[in-house]
């Protein structure tokens, strides 16, 4: 399992996040009607089932794996909003507990059935994003200091096998690659993108509005949300009605009894006020068994179902609330990142088509996403790109800044940049360019795979040339990878054409062309001040005359084998050596004559 880079405050916020997602699930069930034969079973909200079903989990994953140490124990103490089970970082893992954790682990998933069986009957998906919380509340566990990875990685995949069976509509390849996914990217996220369901168009939109106009309280806003949805609810068929309430029945036998255990210690430690921090009060007040029945004797069955609808809209209410504050803080988050990327890119010389051509790209990406969300239409997009140009012209430092955008976009995983040519992707025998390539492909996962002079990987005047075979495997890795992975090709622009008409898979896939011109006289002058800058020297103003001539006398032959930047870089380090062999000259160089680049220096 790949091992996680995150800080344990960073895996809590994760975990939570995640949980907040499955709490809102809960909450679809209960609106929308298909937790109640449940709750006449069992006589608990589906959220409270939720934090049994996550700490039993999260203890059996940590059990599986050796000892417990104090932050893993703290994280199951703290992630739900209640404690049902008592946990604490103090707590000692004996054998009851064990057998306890062990008993409610083995009970039906009643709430994946219940997911399940809301799909089939609303066409959704839920199943599938609820299983896939729960999987990146278990990795932010077992990332946590002192984690066994290994182990945690075997736990994960029988448990995925063990549920996965309940998401329909996928094959047994598609649950191999997602669990691959999962378990291999250095990212904990969601491996699904659409986002969690709500239960009624109306009520989402007029949760919407309220959570601006109530601040956030939750019996104002349970107030507020009409009853229709849980009257419009579609009626659960018979069969899988009595399937899905054997299931509560077998479940609540044995979790109704941890949970009766727990309830006096539950009220003791104030659960609503351990998590009002983090989100507000819950709406539920925590009531003394005897009080609870003297209430609930004096009320009207009608009036008990009208409470707890309130009370479950409410708490949908909160949820949704929190997550909405959460996303909108890390999409700004998002697009202050990427306003200081492009900061950075506007701040290189020259390659004013460039930048407008990388504004326009996010510009379009981001109304695909805005499109996405409206659940508009939405074209077809190739993120893979092809930058033509000489050397020395930026595509290499653009490339690494686009890689970075695309992560803030949501494109990438990771954003990172990896490098290669053709000597890095062609072997000199049978079957081991194919090799080299997947080795490559790897490495850039969650990325951009950034091939310089790529036309030279198709040369149709080479005869059994393996330039061929490494096209080939790159082409169908591209495929295989088409969620996390974009290729960049570079090269000068007649030669990159060839290229594209070698294989006729690059065509389709590459549609999206940069062009990056040569460098002015000017502008290579001003990169060379930048180059000085960065190393804490300055070029004296005659001296930088001195360069323009230099440039401006240059063949023209001359100017195919400069290399418009990296040409500038040779040239300040000939400068540099000579100011070094005119300094040493000196018995004591002072401050100023130690940063200072004179016209004497300018010389090859």
């Amino acid at each position: 399992m790949a091992g996680m880079q995150y800080s344990d405050e960073q895996l809590f916020e994760i975990a939570k996040n995640h949980y907040e997602k499955l709490a809102l699930h809960c909450q679809t069930l209960e609106v929308s009607g298909f937790w109640e034969q449940a709750r006449q079973v069992m006589k608990q909200s589906g959220t409270e089932v939720l934090d049994v079903y996550i700490q039993s989990l999260l203890m059996q994953l940590g059990i599986s794996c050796g000892n417990m140490p104090k932050s893993q124990l703290a994280f199951v103490q703290d992630v739900p909003i209640t404690n049902p089970l008592g946990i604490g970082e103090e707590t000692e893992i004996g054998d009851n507990l064990v057998r306890d954790v062990d008993r409610a682990y083995r009970m039906p998933p009643i709430l994946i059935q219940l997911c399940s069986l809301y799909d089939k009957e609303r066409d959704d998906d839920m199943t599938g994003y609820f299983i896939d919380a729960l999987l990146n509340i278990m990795l932010c566990l077992s990332s946590l200091d002192g984690g066994n990875l290994d182990k945690a990685g075997e736990f994960i995949k029988e448990y995925y096998n063990k549920v996965s069976h309940y998401i329909d509509g996928k094959s047994a390849a598609e649950h191999a690659r997602y669990l691959f996914l999962k378990l291999n990217d250095s990212c904990i996220q969601c491996h699904i993108e659409k986002k969690v369901p709500v239960p009624d168009a109306e009520e989402a939109k007029h949760a919407s509005s309220q959570t601006e106009e109530e601040d956030g309280n939750p019996e104002k806003e349970g107030q507020a949300v009409e009853d229709e949805s849980l009257q419009s609810c579609e009626e659960v068929d018979n069969g899988e009605e009595d399937e899905s309430l054997q299931s509560c029945e077998e479940f609540g036998d044995g979790e109704i009894e941890v949970c009766e255990k727990q309830e006096a210690d539950c009220a003791e430690l104030g659960r609503q006020d351990k998590k009002g921090a983090a989100g507000g009060d819950m709406p539920v007040a925590v009531q003394s068994a005897e009080v609870e029945k003297e209430v609930q004797q004096e009320k009207t069955e009608e009036e008990k179902e009208a409470e707890l609808a309130a009370q479950a809209k409410a708490q949908f209410l909160i949820v949704k609330k929190r997550i909405q504050e959460r996303e909108f803080a890390e999409e700004q988050a998002h697009e202050e990142k990427i306003r200081e990327l492009m900061g950075e890119l506007n701040s290189l010389v020259g390659l004013e088509n460039v930048k407008q051509e990388i504004q326009s790209l996010i510009n379009l990406i981001k109304i695909r996403k805005m499109r996405r969300k409206m659940q508009l239409p939405e074209m077809e997009m190739s993120y893979h790109m092809v930058f033509t140009g000489s050397p020395g012209t930026g595509k290499t430092t653009v490339a690494r800044l686009v890689a970075k955008i695309y992560k803030e976009l949501g494109i990438l995983s990771e954003g990172n940049l990896v490098e290669t040519d053709r000597s890095g992707l062609v072997a000199g025998y049978v079957g081991q360019t194919a090799l080299k390539v997947h080795e490559i492909v790897e490495q850039a996962i969650g990325g951009i795979l950034f091939i310089d002079e790529a036309y030279s990987l198709a040369n149709p005047e080479i005869q059994n040339d393996f330039g061929t075979e490494a096209v080939d495997t790159l082409v169908k890795l591209m495929e295989d990878h088409r969620d996390n992975l974009v290729i960049i090709v570079a090269g000068y622009t007649e030669e990159m054409q060839s290229f594209l008409k070698s294989n006729t898979g690059l065509i389709s896939r590459f549609n999206k062309f940069i062009d990056f011109p040569d460098y002015s006289r000017n502008e290579l002058v001003s990169i060379m001040n930048v180059m000085a800058k960065n190393a804490g020297l300055l070029i004296e103003d005659e001296a930088q005359q001195k360069v323009l001539l230099m440039l401006e006398h240059k063949k023209q032959e001359e100017w195919k084998d400069f290399g418009n930047a990296r040409g500038m870089r040779n040239l300040f380090e000939r400068f540099v050596m000579n100011q070094a062999n005119r300094l040493v000259m000196l018995q004591e160089p002072t401050r100023e004559e130690l940063i200072t680049i004179r016209p004497e220096d300018v010389a090859v």
